[in-house]
């Protein structure tokens, strides 16, 4: 039989597929008048009646080929008429958006392989719809009948009325308040520039300060005495809110320890009295216990406990002079330690049995992320109590969790460097994805939102590469991957990433090779964020195995204190001006955050022309006073016009509410 496989995707005339086709097709002798690809359509100098076929090898190409693209078989290798094995008999297809796979009701299909060798129809699958309201998940987005919801949530039967947040009347970004990638409503957020980055020297026990902006080595601290008899090993890094760096020193055997130490010399210590800072410049460190930009040393944690996570939050105190507190997760001990901001001394402690904290990140709304080596992603909202960790089991075939951290859609970004992924797990729909990388051993992660309009990530590998991520449909996918070798030091074991003020990633790397045979030590590397061209290259102390926000990029903004928003509803049940209109319910759909509330009040007037001149009634504040809110005790009148009022609150730099859906209530007389 011949074979069309090697025909052009689309076939300009119908002499032209004639000329591709002659000699024998048929596998009887007879020439050709075959049909391949099995959509009704033929290719042959034998097809005098039959209709013809301008691409034989895709069944939704025949007379349209000028109309119809062929298929990008590298983008979607399971599109109709792209290339496969026969003997195989076909592939599992999805031609949707790959992250609804699985979810709801959505399934993979099957495409036979086709006599050219091409796929054929994706037969079976069941793709995303619109959501209707049934109590099922028709667009596979993770929830269920979202867009069709009552006033009440979900599908209430009788519940009927108007919803602000919705399909019809989503909200509106204004001054002092945003939406989130999912339209919902929260705080604006104001950014702060930081051009510090802080790296721990674990083998030299000190913690280095590099200006980004300079690409100089300013100032390195020892973290512990040099004498210890259990060696003190600084490893993790986290800036607070006032600029300051806390490091926890693991200790394997003996008690781990936290320090902090100043950002700015205004906070610095004058321990002395004697009316001067005393600290360190350049790559030589004083003594420990000499240098007064160390401004708390203590133990923490229990002997044997080994400090290996560190993240700072962002409560500020009730004076607002606190940089945020301190949450150490204890790998050994399988417990997390909060702690007070200012003093460092212990506030609570929950036991985590099963979990080893490995690394920890903040997300914007002040949950807790923490990961585990094997596999496993805890949540803890500090705002529960008691304190109850959320511990999840990754279903992945392989894991090592390395790195962590979350982006803006409040998305958490895990490596796995005995994979070689990169994976996202979704808190709003339960989902992980995976992408595997073009480099192996993948380690250290920072989101990158520098760029509004588009979320990447980058990551470090142990080989002295590092790779470009861009978000896209769900998943993180790898633009590009760079060598990290600059004019200086070619970098080995990379461990660390973070970002700077410019947007500029920097990668920490425990080997530096400078010169064969000389001393070896550590070396931070900034990459230009556009060419992906060496920067800067910083010669650092031994081994530094550093992770953790080592920039502050987590800390870097803080939400606008209080922001206002209203919405006049002048219709509820239907008829000439609504006489009969009942309000009786108001129902609202939000997450209050970890520091955050949100006031709700309410106002009626016979039209919105009066609304100006009424007066404001509190109905509750959320989440003290949970949803819905009764309006049957206000007294209101039937019919007119409501205005609904939410003020939104935040008392740290992190844990804004946000709110998903505003709905009224309403009663009528008859059907509506």
């Amino acid at each position: 039989m011949l074979s069309l496989r090697a025909l052009p995707l689309a076939l300009p005339t119908i002499a032209a597929a004639l000329a591709f086709a002659s000699g024998p097709a048929s596998g009887c002798g007879s020439s050709a008048c075959v049909d391949l690809d099995g959509d009704g359509f033929f290719v042959g100098t034998a097809c005098d009646e039959q209709p013809i076929d301008c691409d034989d090898t895709n069944v939704l190409r025949n007379r349209d080929c000028e109309l119809v693209p062929p298929p990008d078989c590298v983008a979607t290798p399971t599109a109709a008429g792209c290339p496969c094995a026969s003997t195989f008999g076909g592939r599992t297809c999805f031609p949707a958006d790959p992250a609804a796979e699985g979810v709801g009701g959505c399934r993979a299909g099957f495409a036979v392989c086709t006599d050219a060798e091409t796929l054929g129809v994706c037969e079976g699958a069941v793709l995303p719809g619109v959501e209707a309201c049934n109590e099922r998940d028709d667009d596979c987005d993770g929830r269920t009948d979202e867009g069709s919801e009552s006033p009440c949530g979900g599908c209430t039967p009788g519940c009927e009325g108007p919803v602000w947040g919705g399909t019809d009347l989503p909200f509106e970004a204004v001054p002092g308040l945003a939406l989130t990638a999912a339209g919902e409503l929260t705080l604006e957020r104001e950014e702060r520039i930081e051009s510090t980055l802080w790296l721990a020297n674990s083998a030299g026990g000190t913690l280095t300060r590099i200006d980004t902006e300079l690409g100089v080595e300013t100032a390195r601290y020892a973290t512990g005495p040099a004498d210890a008899g259990v060696p003190l090993e600084p490893s993790r890094v986290a800036v607070d809110n006032l600029g300051d760096a806390w490091v926890a020193n693991r200790s394997f055997g003996g008690i781990s320890s936290l320090l902090r130490v100043a950002g700015e010399r205004a906070r610095c210590l004058d321990a002395n009295d004697d009316g001067m800072v005393t600290t360190s410049e350049g790559p030589t460190p004083l003594p420990f216990g000499e240098d007064e930009c160390v401004t708390l040393v203590l133990p923490v944690g229990e002997p044997g406990d080994v400090a290996r996570a560190l993240a700072i939050d962002g409560n500020l105190g009730l004076d607002g002079i606190s940089g945020g507190d301190v949450w150490v997760g204890y790998h050994d001990g399988e417990a997390i330690e909060h702690r007070d901001g200012l003093t460092g001394a212990l506030v609570e402690r929950v036991e985590t049995p099963g979990f080893a904290p490995y690394g920890a990140v903040f997300d914007r709304e002040g949950t807790l992320w923490m990961i585990s080596r094997q596999g496993q992603l805890l949540s803890l909202d500090r705002r529960a109590r008691p304190l109850a960790p959320v511990v999840r089991e990754a279903p992945l075939a392989c894991f090592l969790f390395y790195g962590v951290d979350v982006d803006a859609q409040g998305g958490v970004l895990v490596t796995g460097f005995d994979c070689d992924q990169v994976h996202r797990f979704d808190p709003r729909t339960e989902r992980w994805t995976s992408t595997s990388t073009d480099a192996p051993s993948v380690r250290g992660a920072v989101v990158d939102e520098t760029d509004a309009t588009v979320l990447r990530a980058w990551v470090s590998h142990t080989d002295g590469r590092a790779a470009r991520l861009r978000l896209s449909e769900g998943r993180w996918v790898v633009e590009e991957t760079f060598e990290l070798l600059g004019p200086g030091f070619q970098p080995l074991q990379t461990i660390g990433a973070g970002l700077d003020a410019r947007g500029r990633p920097w990668f920490v790397s425990e080997i530096g090779v400078l010169d064969v045979g000389a001393e070896e030590q550590g070396v931070a590397t900034a990459l230009d964020p556009v060419t992906g061209i060496v920067a800067a290259q910083v010669p650092v102390g031994r081994f530094p195995h550093t992770q953790g926000d080592m920039t502050g990029a987590k800390r870097a903004g803080r939400f606008e204190p209080e922001g206002l928003v209203r919405q006049v509803f002048a219709e509820g049940c239907p008829g000439e001006d609504h006489p009969e209109t009942e309000w009786r319910r108001l129902h609202l759909d939000a997450r209050a955050g970890a520091a955050g509330s949100i006031d709700i009040r309410l106002r009626q007037a016979a039209d919105p022309e009066a609304l100006e001149d009424a007066p404001f009634v509190a109905l509750g504040t959320f989440p003290d006073e949970p949803s819905p809110y009764e309006l049957a005790e206000l007294d209101l009148d039937l019919g007119g016009a409501i205005e609904v009022e939410l003020t939104l609150r935040v008392s740290a730099a992190d844990g804004a509410p946000v709110v998903g859906r505003v709905g009224l209530e309403v009663g009528c007389p008859g059907p509506i």
